[in-house]
């Protein structure tokens, strides 16, 4: 049995194993671009950990690294990083959510994709942004974007409220997550939907992102509870952001909204309404909204520390091979 379990051991240090299992993680990884699989995590994961038992044999077989221990440093330190690697991947957990001004973060809201040991708890995040600010300054003829300053409120894990200020390098911390603001942003229009029966009902409708597309700031509008579904699309000729000045990202100051219902078309001001034989949908104003990334993963401070490992092994391993030895002495005659 013991010569048996040896065997097995000495075949899992092969190389042949180890270029079998890298074609196997390639693989993997090109699989796991066109599935859309739940689980299809394990297909990154599983190939790393079997690469990791691979390195692991062969750490324990090889008598090479009980002899330079600068080189057992740097292999213990790259089966950890596999490890790592391996399990980041089904228990990381990448998001994002696009919020308009003046209301709460909304789970409805949100896109994300999790590992499937990932234990989520987006539910519990409670945020309201209440305004934000992008800067812009000219680059070469266009204006460049600075940074992204949003204000929000929220309340912590013991219930607690708290003010703050998001951007782009300094995230909203919660439950582990991290809530960063994108480049992602555009413009918001608000309605009120007035039934004949029941409570009015107010929502906003996001459109495209703002300036990636200036020319199609149009969405489809889908009335809650009713069969009417409107298109609509947002004209203005107010440039925002110049090119010869620092500016900001605001609302036009000449926003004209055109809304088709059927084949009738609407131009909307703030104020003005549509009548429909259920209700009336009433023209609120221009908003704005502001896009932001959601990223869980425990492992990253980890395999940081484990990299630096691995370099500070394999700097003083190529340190002990190529230093300098002196002459050996001529024996005395």
């Amino acid at each position: 049995m013991k010569s048996v379990s040896n065997l097995l051991i000495r075949y899992s240090a092969s190389l042949k194993l180890t270029l079998f299992l890298f074609f196997l993680f390639g693989s993997g990884v090109v699989a796991w671009h066109f599935t859309e699989h739940e689980r299809k995590d394990w297909l990154i994961t599983l190939p790393l950990l079997l690469l990791a038992f691979n390195l692991m044999a062969a750490l324990l077989t090889n008598k090479i690294f009980r002899l330079h221990g600068w080189l057992l440093l740097f292999h213990v330190a790259l089966l950890l990083l596999l490890l790592l690697i391996g399990i980041s991947q089904v228990t990381k957990l990448i998001g994002s959510v696009e919020v308009t001004k003046g209301t709460e973060f909304g789970l409805s809201n949100a896109q994300w994709q999790q590992g499937v040991l990932h234990s989520n708890r987006l539910d519990e995040l409670q945020f309201k942004l209440h305004h934000f600010v992008i800067n812009y300054a000219p680059s070469f003829g266009e204006p460049r974007r600075l940074d992204t300053q949003a204000y929000i409120t929220w309340l912590d894990e013991q219930g607690g409220e708290k003010k703050g200020i998001v951007g782009d390098k300094v995230p909203l911390k919660i439950y582990g997550y991290k809530l960063y603001t994108t480049h992602n942003k555009g413009f918001a229009p608000t309605f009120k939907w007035i039934p004949n029966e029941g409570f009015p009902i107010e929502g906003s409708v996001h459109l495209p992102p703002w300036p990636g597309f200036e020319l199609n700031q149009s969405n489809d509008l889908q009335i809650p509870g009713t069969p009417y579904k409107i298109w609509l699309t947002l004209k203005f000729l107010d440039p925002i952001l110049s090119s010869t000045e620092p500016s900001i990202f605001r609302v036009p100051d000449d926003p004209l909204l055109i809304v088709r219902v059927g084949e009738k078309r609407h131009e909307l001001q703030p104020g003005e309404s549509i009548d429909f034989p259920t209700g009336r949908l009433e023209y609120l104003g221009l908003n704005t909204w502001m896009g932001f990334q959601i990223f869980y993963d425990w492992s990253l401070p980890w395999m940081l520390a484990v990299s630096l490992l691995a370099l500070f092994g394999l700097a003083g391993h190529f340190r002990q091979k190529f230093a300098p030895a002196p002459w050996l002495k001529e024996e005395e005659k």
